[in-house]
């Protein structure tokens, strides 16, 4: 077993060593996770890809929230979108908490007096806070709407006469139940019945009253029943992607065609038939009178052919698709071949792509359209036009590896690779810290011949922060930069936790780069046209930027941008402004970050190519390959949860936004006791010297030091006494264990000895504390809580003993032991033990045991052990095995901790599998969940994107931990 435990540190050392020579292998992970990472840049700036294609919508922040950032690759003049969605997003002028966003409004429950919708009317006294207004059901609520009625003022100022004249402006708003909606006083919208991101456009009485660049939107809301919510915003309207009316439908253009309401007979939608007895009319067919109707048609059936020419070279350079209308049913061919079948139900504007089949009889620039309709009584309708559109890359696959997500796309004759790093190396404090992502591309030819390839990328940066943003693009040194950040910025001013409230993030690339600022539709046009941005000309829009890149065909190596994060500080810590640890003296600039960056990037990417494949190659050997993909695919979710600084004493500190809490760093503990014990010191520093400094008097930890941005104690409320002395003692011992050096718990013994002294008084019983479980139902005499207290004197002693202070080991040993044969007495249940001690016919997984088997305490009977995990075996369900017997919720990182309680290959995987499946599985399409339902997907997730997938790594310490 030695000789193994030194082969893998051997192996884990070499991946990590800074001469590793370059191979972009994989080892490729078949999970398909509910989201995968993209960038990781700062614990409040995450994106993430909650879909399959990475071109089905655009990347989310962590909690939710939309950034707009698309990518094509031009090869030879035809445009391939790879990365975003089709359509842009509106922007908006005054957002709405749908976009999870937040708004200021005034309200009131109170019936106001007549003119209250009126822009001039006096609210002085309603009441102000923030929107949406809700029940605490709904996702948007951040104020609570208790009463029957609710009354809102919403007052929008600044807003640019730009959009006014050059866009469309629409009222966007969601309402449970009724809702009367006003704008500068003109009623837009009376509702009887819940409605969700319904929108209206603004006419022009409407839009005149806001040329003063205001406008107040009032709105009444009535909840009948349930669930309440009124939340409401104003937005421009973007254009969508570029899009070709090759054959237009007659909504923008009248189309000629034959036409009969006679049955032609077999073969009419050929090109062959001759239809020269069919009658000459003009698109669209339906009831005369109707909107865009030119030719009637009042018969039941209804026969159309209309021919179409192009440029044949669209076939190729375009998407091609069908826009669609029909009253009561169609059937719809393209050169004899069936396209469209519908049913009765009329629809209105469907577009469909036309699949390669009928593509490939459309190569010569000609199409006939048949269309068979029938109406069955009533209104009728037939319309149907030919549009191109830019190409969606098709996407090959995507690999999640502890570092990085690869994509690998066709487009045309050329294969694009797309790789986002996040070089996050947990023994290379330096690469750690730096706020540095790497997006890597390779262009590589499919038919062997020479193509001409750009890159471009383009992001709406304004959604990355708030209101008072601004973007710029410039020149330095040879790097083409897109900066963007809130103007004005007071540092510690904005304590709002789901976005950056202050920094500036970046992107960045050098050689053959153009970059431009302004209307997305014109770049892209540009770009198509020219395959750079040089000559784009400037814009008064300002809100989008893009950057391009002519590419190096079947090069050895990828051409990059490079994304950046500079939070210019990290958190108020006791009253000492921290700055970052990658510019812990202020000194460095973010060109420096850059050039730092650039000249280690082959170095770098080699280094996590051999990380990613060691560890799952080490991950698959001691648990399989599916526990290898739930390994590699937690890494960077639970690394890029922390920051990293030193105080004024020179001494590390690593931190989540919340400081804490120390269950979370509890359960994160394996993957850093794994490849770097330093940094859980670094997570407990702070707790050690809270409790040192007395600014903390109890004889137990904190649960937490406060959060973004102040570090000044305790700020979620509720002490865990047993629950964190215990974690504290556990980890402490682990990372001397793992060092095979106490020389930390020595500099903190006094504090170790005080949290021991309380486990001793109260480890057993631990009567009604709370325990990190508690979401999940509060239980009183906790038996999972006690086997964790015993554990904590039980660890207390190795310390003791590894201190050579062999009267307290002796001491504490025989102590935790007696505690142990008093639990089993007090949680035995036959073939189990208890929830809680005073509840019999009760289980709950007792997961903290784990310690017992990788700190050789040997302070629980081999048996408790084997009947629990025995029991566990038979309360398995479709995702896993719940946390107790009172609920169907588990949490995936005690899944895992359980799974590894015995050296049971065959039980492991079966704990494994389930996690995997709900993993594979997963329909919410957040960041990894922590907690969820194991009988069905009904039950939306609650936690998620936390660093608890730390916990993943237990059964690799095992091979780390002698």
């Amino acid at each position: 077993m030695r000789k193994y435990i030194l082969y893998l540190l051997a192996i884990l050392l070499a991946a990590c060593s800074k001469s590793v020579p370059y191979s972009d292998e994989t080892i490729k992970n078949d999970l398909r996770v509910p989201a995968y990472p993209l960038l990781m840049l700062h614990p409040h700036l995450r994106l993430w890809s909650t879909a399959d294609q990475l071109t089905e919508k655009n990347m989310t922040f962590t909690n939710g929230k939309n950034l707009p950032f698309v990518g094509f690759l031009r090869v030879d003049g035809t445009m391939y979108r790879f990365m975003g969605s089709r359509d842009l997003p509106m922007q908006a002028i005054a957002p709405m908490a749908y976009d999870y966003e937040s708004w200021e409004g005034k309200y009131t429950s109170l019936r106001p007096d007549e003119g209250w919708e009126q822009p001039d009317f006096n609210d002085q006294y309603w009441q102000v806070n923030e929107g949406a207004f809700g029940t605490r059901d709904r996702r948007e609520t951040r104020t609570q709407w208790l009463s029957t009625d609710i009354w809102v003022r919403r007052e929008i100022v600044d807003i640019d006469p730009y959009l006014l004249e050059n866009k469309k402006i629409y009222l966007r708003y969601s309402c449970d139940d009724r809702i009367q909606l006003y704008l500068n006083g003109i009623q837009l919208v009376d509702a009887e019945r819940m409605a969700i991101n319904q929108m209206i456009e603004l006419p022009d009485a409407v839009l005149n009253t806001m040329r003063n660049g205001k406008a107040l939107i009032a709105a009444h809301c009535k909840n009948e029943q349930g669930s309440a919510l009124v939340d409401f915003g104003l937005f421009a309207e973007e254009p969508g992607m570029l899009v070709e009316s090759i054959a237009p439908v007659a909504s923008e253009k009248e189309w000629v065609a034959k036409y009969t309401v006679d049955d032609p007979g077999e073969g009419w939608d050929t090109v062959a038939f001759d239809d020269t007895s069919w009658m000459q009319g003009y698109g669209a067919f339906g009831t005369e009178g109707g909107q865009n109707v030119k030719t009637p048609w009042n018969t039941k059936r209804l026969w159309i052919r209309r021919e179409v020419s192009f440029d044949p070279s669209l076939v190729k350079s375009r998407q091609l698709f069908v826009r669609y209308s029909y009253n009561d049913g169609m059937q719809l061919l393209i050169n004899g071949k069936e396209l469209v079948r519908t049913g009765t139900k009329a629809r209105n504007d469907v577009k469909v792509q036309i699949p390669d089949s009928i593509l490939e009889t459309m190569k010569d620039g000609k199409a006939l359209f048949a269309a068979r309709c029938v109406n069955w009584g009533g209104t009728s309708f037939a319309d149907f036009g030919l549009y191109g559109e830019l190409k969606e890359a098709g996407q090959k696959s995507v690999d999640v590896q502890a570092t990085q997500t690869h994509y690998i796309f066709d487009c045309g004759d050329v294969e694009l690779k797309l790789t986002f790093t996040a070089p996050y190396l947990l023994d290379d404090l330096e690469l750690l810290s730096r706020p540095v992502n790497y997006i890597s591309y390779q262009a590589k030819a499919l038919d062997g011949k020479e193509h001409d390839v750009a890159i471009y990328f383009e992001m709406d940066p304004h959604k990355a922060f708030r209101a008072g943003q601004s973007t710029e693009m410039y020149e330095k040194d040879g790097w083409v930069m897109m900066k963007t950040g809130r103007e004005n910025q007071k540092l510690w001013v904005d304590k709002l936790k789901d976005a950056p409230a202050w920094g500036y993030f970046y992107l960045g690339a050098k050689e053959n780069v153009t970059c431009a600022q302004g209307d997305a539709a014109e770049m892209r046009a540009h770009f198509m046209k020219e395959g750079d941005l040089k000559e784009m000309r400037r814009s008064n829009e300002k809100r989008y930027a893009a950057i391009a890149q002519k590419l190096e065909m079947n090069s050895e190596f990828p051409q990059h941008l490079i994304a950046a994060f500079d939070g210019l500080y990290t958190m108020a810590y006791f009253g000492e402004d921290l700055r970052p640890y990658w510019n812990k003296d202020g000194d460095k600039t973010i060109e420096r970050l850059y050039e730092d960056a650039e000249k280690v990037y082959k170095e770098t990417m080699a280094r996590c190519y051999a990380f990613d494949r060691q560890l799952m190659e080490n991950a698959c050997r001691v648990g399989g390959k599916e526990y290898a993909e739930l390994c590699a695919s937690a890494y960077r979710q639970a690394v890029s949860s922390f920051q990293m600084s030193k105080n004024s004493n020179d001494e590390l500190l690593y931190f989540t936004t919340l400081v804490g809490s120390l269950d979370i760093y509890y359960a994160a503990s394996p993957l850093f006791l794994c490849y770097n014990p330093d940094l859980l010191k670094a997570m407990l520093n702070p707790f050690f010297y809270y409790s040192e400094s007395g600014k903390w008097n109890k004889p137990f930890p904190a649960h937490d030091l406060g959060g973004y941005p102040f570090v000044n104690g305790q700020a979620k409320g509720g002490d865990l006494p047993v629950e964190h002395a215990g974690n504290m003692l556990i980890m402490v011992a682990a990372m001397a264990k793992a060092e095979k050096d106490a020389s930390y718990a020595k500099a903190h013994w006094e504090t170790l000895s005080k949290w021991a002294g309380y486990l001793m008084e109260n480890g057993v019983d631990t009567d009604k504390q709370m325990d990190t479980d508690s979401f999940a139902g509060r239980y009183s005499h906790n038996a999972n809580l006690s086997a964790k207290g015993i554990l904590g004197i039980a660890s207390y002693a190795l310390l003791a003993k590894m201190l050579g202070k062999q009267e307290d080991a002796e001491k504490y040993l025989a102590a935790a032991k007696r505690m142990a044969e008093e639990w089993e007495k007090q949680a035995s249940d036959g073939d189990h033990y208890r929830l809680a001690f005073d509840q019999p016919d009760s289980w709950g997984q007792k997961y903290n045991l784990i310690w017992d088997k990788l700190l050789d305490l040997h302070v629980f009977p081999d048996r408790v052990v084997e009947l629990e995990t025995a029991f566990y075996r038979t309360k398995l369900n479709t995702y896993g095995c719940p946390l107790h017997s009172k609920t169907d919720y588990a949490k995936a990182d005690w899944t895992v901790w359980t799974a590894a309680l015995q050296n049971d290959r065959l039980m492991f995987r079966e704990f494994i599998l389930p996690l995997y499946n709900y993993m594979n599985e997963n329909k919410w399409r957040v960041p990894m969940a922590d907690t969820y339902n194991v009988v069905n997907q009904k039950t939306r997730v609650t936690s998620w994107g936390r660093p608890v997938t730390g916990a993943y790594f237990i059964k690799l310490l095992e091979t780390v931990i002698e």
